[in-house]
């Protein structure tokens, strides 16, 4: 009997044995199924939307969604026929139902037409209107620069009349001291004296030394009949005064 015994004993032992490992198992490969499943999510949310991109539906805006391989799609086609299709390309491998939320709008297309006429309007707009401001500036721009360039002449002007007026002025000072020299050298009471004559601004400066009294008057009367003299500084000196 006790033989009997321990080999039941020994049998039991070993079934719960076996019996625990088949539970370890079973627990592991549930807990690894969970983990491919999270894990394989995103993998399949990459390889329907790469199918989408790649099949007729890629001008359609469809958003994928996959939470333990159940897919969503969202979004919207033009017909029933397209979002059966969607539905379709969303079933690959591992995905154990979808969810086909997809909206029919048969006027998309329509829309987006729509939507690109009012863009190229838009743009066209702007592209004119900055057009017409490029012109208004470069038009102020010349008007700017036509006053400053008229400014620019009416002051070279004004500098050139001035100079000219300054060389005139200078020339007629030169040609009075000639005259008047001329005429020192045609009078006797001022040979052989030795006058200096410097005009400015039509104003006649006598320096030198005379004999008398009378050629230093005579020397004054004969600048001052000069034409174009306006005044003459007598500066002559008179020998032995």
């Amino acid at each position: 009997m006790s033989l009997l015994k321990r080999v039941m004993t020994a049998g039991l032992v070993g079934v719960v044995l076996v019996a625990g490992m088949a539970r370890e198992t079973s627990a592991a490969r549930q807990t690894a199924t969970s983990s491919a499943a999270r894990i394989d999510d995103g993998t399949l949310q990459s390889q329907i939307t790469a199918n989408l991109k790649k099949s007729s539906l890629a001008p359609r805006d469809i958003d994928v969604d996959v939470k333990q391989g159940i897919v969503t799609l969202t979004g919207k086609v033009r017909s029933a026929t397209e979002k059966a299709r969607a539905g379709r390309v969303a079933k690959v491998s591992g995905v154990t139902s979808v969810n086909n939320r997809i909206e029919i709008d048969p006027k998309i297309d329509q829309s987006r037409i729509d939507a690109a006429g009012e863009k190229t309007k838009t743009g066209v707009t702007k592209a004119v209107d900055a057009t017409v401001d490029a012109a208004k500036k470069t038009k102020t721009a010349v008007q700017k620069g036509v006053g400053k360039a008229e400014q620019g002449v009416g002051k070279a002007a004004d500098k050139t009349s001035e100079a000219v007026g300054k060389v005139g002025d200078k020339a007629g000072d030169t040609s009075i001291t000639t005259r008047v020299k001329a005429a020192f050298s045609g009078e006797k009471l001022l040979q052989d004296t030795a006058i200096d004559v410097d005009t400015t601004d039509h104003v006649v400066t006598l320096r030198g030394t005379v004999a008398s009294n009378a050629a230093k008057a005579r020397a004054a009367a004969i600048a001052g009949g000069i034409a174009g003299v306006t005044r003459v500084v007598n500066e002559i000196v008179v020998s032995g005064q």
